[in-house]
Parts: C-alpha cells; sequence; structure tokens
C-alpha cells in the first residue's frame, strides 16, 4: 500500500474514532444536563434531571436570607421560615426536552448554556407572621416616628416638628422581601421600611390646618340660658382647640366642663329655693319637680359644631324642665303657696292674691305628712279617680271632681267633701294620705284659675 492510501485510511479511521467519541459524549447528555447549564446560578451541568432536583433542593434549603439595616444583620431566615416554597420538576423536565444533545461540544466550548428561573411561591400568611413577629420585637428598642403636631399656649399657637424614626413597617417588610426573594436576592435591606411621619409640616394639609386653627382662635362665643350669657374666652379656645392625625380636634370634654359650670350655677331643678311667704317671712324649701336644667351634652355638642365653624357665635343652651322668668327669678309672681304650718293656700296671680282658703294636708303620725318642696302643676283633670293605699293598709279609690297633680308620687291639689272642716290642727288627726285637700266651694276657683306649669311651693 503506498503512502497515499495509508494517509486516507488514517484519515477516515480517525474520523470514525472521532465520531464515536463525540457520539459517544452525546448518549452521555442525552440524560444529563449540557454544559453550562445552571439554575437560579446553580451549576447541573452532567447531572441527572433527579440528581438535579436533589442538588437544587438542597441548596435552596440551606438557603439563609440576611435581614439588613445598613451594615448591621437584624436577623437571618431561612425560607422555610419566610414561607418559601420551590419546586424544580417542571422547570428541569423543561430543560431536559429542550436541551439538543449533539450541542454538547458547542456548550463545552462555551459557545452555548441555558439558564433557568424557578419563580418561588410564597405563603403569604406565613411571612407575615414572620415579618409581625420580627417588628414586634425589634421595635420595643427603636425609636417611633411622631407626626407634626401643633398645640396653643400662652403664646399662641407652636409647631412640633416631625420626627423621623427607624421603627419597622410590617406591610412594608412583607414587600421589600418579598421583592427580594422574586430577584433571588440574599440580602434584604430593610431601611427604606421605617415608619414615616404620616403628616409633615411641608404638607398642604399641615399648612392649611394650621391657618385654620389661628383662625378659630380669633373667634368669640358666649352661651345664653334666659337672660345670663357666659362668654367663651381666648384661653378657653387655647384650652379646647388642638390637631391629631392630620385633623383639626376641640377637646369635647373641654367644653362640656365649661357647660357643666354653667349648670352649677344657673340650674334650679332639685335646688333648695328662698321663698317670701304671706305668714311666715322668709323661708327655705327644698327642691321638687319644679324647675330645669341645661341639658348639657347636647349643649356641649352644639358649642363644638360652632367652634368648628370658624365663625363668631352665640349658642342657646338647651334646657330640660321649666320655671325660669324674663325677670331673672325662678318661681316668678304667679304660684301657689301651700302654707303646712298654717294650714293653708294662696293663689297669687302677677304679684297679686288672687284667691286663698284654709286646707287639710297629710297626716304626720302616720306617716303621710305631705312632702315639701317647690313643685308644679303638671296636669289638670276633672272627675278623676284617686288611687292608693291608706294609712291603715287598705287600697283605696276616691273619685274627686278636680285633680292638679304636682309631684311624681301621687301628690296633688284636689276637692275633699268628705272633710268636715278645714284649717287648724285638723290635719293632725284627720289629715289626708298626702295630698292637699281642698273645700269643695274653693276647688273649682282654684282650678279654673291655675294653669298647668304653675309653680306650687310646699313648705
Amino acid at each position: 500500500m503506498n503512502s497515499k492510501k495509508k494517509l486516507t485510511v488514517g484519515i477516515a479511521a480517525a474520523v470514525v474514532i472521532l465520531a464515536g467519541i463525540y457520539g459517544g459524549v452525546a448518549v452521555h447528555y442525552s440524560h444529563r444536563y449540557l454544559p453550562h447549564t445552571n439554575v437560579l446560578g446553580v451549576k447541573i451541568s452532567g447531572q441527572t434531571e433527579a440528581e438535579a432536583n436533589r442538588t437544587l433542593t438542597k441548596r435552596f434549603s440551606a438557603l439563609k436570607y440576611k435581614l439588613n439595616d445598613g451594615k448591621k444583620t437584624v436577623a437571618t431566615a431561612s425560607g422555610t421560615d419566610l414561607g418559601i416554597r420551590r419546586s424544580f420538576t417542571k422547570t428541569l423536565s423543561s430543560l431536559d426536552q429542550q436541551q439538543n444533545q449533539w450541542a454538547w461540544l458547542g456548550h463545552a466550548l462555551g459557545l452555548g448554556g441555558t439558564s433557568a428561573k424557578v419563580d418561588p411561591v410564597i405563603n403569604t400568611k406565613q411571612l407575615h407572621a414572620y415579618t409581625k413577629a420580627l417588628a414586634t420585637k425589634e421595635n420595643g428598642h427603636r425609636r417611633a416616628s411622631k407626626d407634626a403636631n401643633m398645640s396653643f399656649n400662652k403664646s399662641g399657637l407652636q409647631v412640633s416638628k416631625e420626627v423621623y424614626g427607624n421603627q419597622f413597617d410590617v406591610n412594608k417588610l412583607d414587600s421589600t422581601i418579598v421583592r427580594a426573594i422574586r430577584a433571588d436576592k440574599q440580602t434584604v435591606q430593610l431601611n427604606q421600611t421605617y415608619i414615616k411621619p404620616a403628616v409633615t409640616t411641608r404638607s398642604a394639609q399641615f399648612t392649611k390646618a394650621k391657618t385654620q386653627l389661628a383662625k378659630l382662635a380669633q373667634e368669640t362665643g358666649r352661651v345664653t340660658v334666659e337672660n345670663h350669657s357666659e362668654t367663651i374666652t381666648k384661653d378657653d379656645l387655647y384650652q379646647w382647640l388642638g390637631y391629631n392625625h392630620g385633623a383639626i380636634t376641640v377637646d369635647a370634654n373641654g367644653v362640656k366642663n365649661f357647660v357643666k359650670s354653667m349648670g352649677a350655677k344657673y340650674d334650679t331643678y332639685g335646688k333648695e329655693r328662698t321663698f317670701n311667704s304671706t305668714k311666715r317671712g322668709t323661708v327655705k324649701v327644698p327642691g321638687g319637680t319644679y324647675g330645669w336644667s341645661i341639658q348639657q351634652t347636647r349643649t356641649a355638642d352644639e358649642v363644638v359644631k360652632h367652634i368648628k365653624a370658624g365663625k363668631d357665635f352665640t349658642v342657646k343652651a338647651i334646657t330640660s324642665g321649666s320655671g325660669y322668668h324674663a325677670d331673672g327669678t325662678d318661681i316668678g309672681n304667679t304660684y301657689v303657696e301651700v302654707d303646712l304650718q298654717n294650714q293653708h293656700e294662696y293663689y297669687y296671680k302677677d304679684g297679686k292674691l288672687a284667691l286663698d282658703s284654709d286646707i287639710v294636708s297629710g297626716k304626720p303620725s302616720a306617716g303621710d305628712a305631705s312632702p315639701v318642696g317647690v313643685d308644679f302643676v303638671w296636669s289638670k283633670q276633672t272627675n278623676a279617680t284617686l288611687r292608693g293605699v291608706g294609712q291603715s293598709g287598705e287600697n283605696y279609690a276616691t273619685p274627686v271632681k278636680y285633680w292638679m297633680p304636682i309631684d311624681y308620687t301621687g301628690v296633688g291639689l284636689h276637692d275633699a267633701p268628705w272633710q268636715p272642716k278645714f284649717g287648724g290642727d285638723w290635719y293632725l288627726s284627720h289629715g289626708s294620705n298626702g295630698c292637699i285637700n281642698n273645700p269643695p266651694s274653693f276647688m273649682p276657683k282654684l282650678y279654673a284659675a291655675v294653669a298647668v306649669g304653675t309653680p306650687v311651693i310646699v313648705f
């Protein structure tokens, strides 16, 4: 064989050998991943799908995430701690099906390569539980942020600037960690998760409120009750006006205390009166059903509403009950006077005596003495039946022609035809169960003259 033929045979043999080697390597990669194949940065070249799955599972189950605040590591957490789960099966199967085993040489020479990502499944409830616990632990020794604020002192409106703290916002922790996980970062920077002040001195909301507060503090206000008036001073407004969580506030308790002090000064319900009687001169009479009082909560609510309106105002106090007169007196000059000591009754109309009569009041020895107090006629009835328990314990039902109740226990003024006489000390042995017995000839006149609402002073 000449040299030319020998060379040809040698080249052919070499080609066959090389082809065999190439094919053998290709067969090797038929069930293994080609060179320069990685998943999430982890090299799986030359590994079977099962081997690659074990490699990746081991790598990421041991992965730790550093939660840093600046240069300081606040916590280190595993994927399990953060509720992270990754399944590589689908990605590895897809890579295996897509790769061309005969392209192994180009991959080996760096002319090709495959990188894959596996999106994590994040259990948001588990992640939130972790971040909530972390924030609770950390925030206890961290500085809290404070909103810008303002309040009044004797010098006027004072502004307190906002404070930027470094406590963690749980929701921001959640979103920051999720972003880092999805970007395949193992270090998470937390200094952007601080709770920030919600209100700053530079915000338009704060500036507007500041202007409005200054305006409110210049209001003039009054609260009136009948012919009395109490002025709301600038000092009052300074104490009541405030700013909280971005909103102008009025101290409702402060306003209620103001109204309460008016009630203590002007309310008449239940209070003892000094009364100028017909025969006994000046007497002290305890409170009864007659009188009025300021409805403090409703009046305070009205004052708060007017303060917030930003205009000068006058609020008329809301009252319940009756009895205040424009001349400044409580009882006025039209009333019924019942003098128990003298067993006599008077009716004054516009300051002048219009009617009077002897009476029979309750029997003291039986425990039925007529109750004293400043009461009023709150109803009028004709042909009424009075019911109750008598002095000996029996139930009674007594018809009367004229009935004017004056308190809420069943005591009132009525005719008493069963009484043979009136006045004197007859009541001591023949007194009523508490009512004021009037002569049958006198009661029709009294009934016709006395209007509902008329004060009845019993003493």
